[in-house]
């Protein structure tokens, strides 16, 4: 009798274990499909994982930033995944929503990005421009006119993009805007414009941009220098290593202010910022086995310039270039999904 208890309660056991393994089996994962290539990337690869390893049936929808942060603190399915939160742009859906609610969640180990203003290099040392400084001189202004209105213009980065709001206020702070005007675009078609730029070797582009990108394998680009970070100034960093009352760095978010641009002063570069991914808290119930995976997920910097730069520059489809890295690194897969 004890004999057919105990194979009675084996049987349950390992059928509960089943249930449990397979509970993320099947399960609906919805990534948050953002509008440049490093979170592409970042998804292919993620799926990849999920579908192979866990079963999931994997979705993509586009949507705005704070919008993203807001489905998964629903934590609805609408959107589980944002695969490339950068920290310094997203810092206000951070305290509200991993911070402030719990609903959100970021992975345990982010991977660091760096970012600045950026023009070719053949027009650099053509006009010997080498700072924000040289920027401010209305003769080397004029040669970034790109409208012809007579102005410099200057690309801070793309609808919807929080890093945007960030180089518009730098270009407030540094005086720039008194001679060249803001075009908030695509990322493709700064890319076109950059094409057409590096083809010609004529004419001027100053713009946003980051590494980990590919942008730099392609082209020979030149970040300008600017003062060196000195301190975070907003209520939001105090108690942190970083936080300076009259540090250079005093970011007031858009939905805090309607005069943020103004309120806001950054005059000097943005420290290396640390890059995550979120997903939502619910999955912590809704597919655990998935939660721990995203949670253990570790990138480094090299991967994603590898990852764009086969995507981009090679041409290659995403889905191939993460099966092909999943397939190469099947150890570093297994430290994320294993147990």
């Amino acid at each position: 009798m004890q004999m057919k208890t105990w194979i009675r309660a084996l049987a349950m056991t390992a059928g509960l274990t089943l249930l449990q393994s397979a509970a993320s089996a099947g399960e609906k994962i919805v990534l948050a499909d953002l509008t440049w290539d490093e979170p592409r990337a970042v998804n292919a690869v993620l799926s990849e994982i999920l579908t192979t390893t866990y079963g999931a049936d994997v979705g993509l929808i586009a949507a705005d930033q704070t919008a993203v942060f807001a489905a998964m603190a629903k934590g609805d399915g609408s959107v589980d995944v944002h695969p490339a939160v950068w920290s310094g742009a997203q810092q206000s859906n951070i305290d509200r929503f991993v911070t402030g609610e719990g609903k959100v969640r970021l992975n345990a180990k982010p991977y660091n990005a760096t970012d600045g203003f950026y023009i070719p290099r053949f027009f650099a040392e053509k006009h010997n421009i080498k700072s924000i400084e040289d920027l401010k001189k209305p003769e080397i202004a004029a040669l970034f006119d790109i409208n012809g209105d007579g102005r410099g213009d200057y690309w801070p980065g793309a609808p919807g993009w929080g890093v945007t709001n960030i180089y518009r206020i730098k270009g407030v702070s540094y005086g720039l805007e008194a001679l060249y005007d803001p075009i908030v675009a695509s990322d493709a078609l700064l890319k076109t414009q950059l094409a057409s730029v590096e083809a010609k070797k004529e004419g001027g582009l100053l713009f946003y941009y980051w590494k980990p990108e590919a942008l730099h394998q392609a082209y020979d680009l030149v970040q300008l220098q600017e003062p060196p970070f000195d301190g975070f100034a907003m209520d939001s960093k105090k108690g942190t290593p970083e936080y300076k009352a009259d540090g250079c760095y005093n970011y007031v978010d858009p939905k805090e202010s309607p005069d943020w641009l103004t309120k806001s002063r950054i005059t000097c570069a943005t420290p290396p910022q640390p890059i995550y991914i979120a997903y939502s808290t619910s999955l912590e119930q809704r597919a655990p086995d998935i939660a721990a995976f995203l949670k253990r997920v570790a990138i480094e910097p090299e991967d994603v310039g590898a990852w764009i730069y086969a995507m981009t520059i090679e041409k290659k489809e995403p889905a191939a270039v993460a099966k092909e890295w999943v397939a190469a690194h099947a150890d570093r897969v297994k430290a994320w999904t294993e147990k």
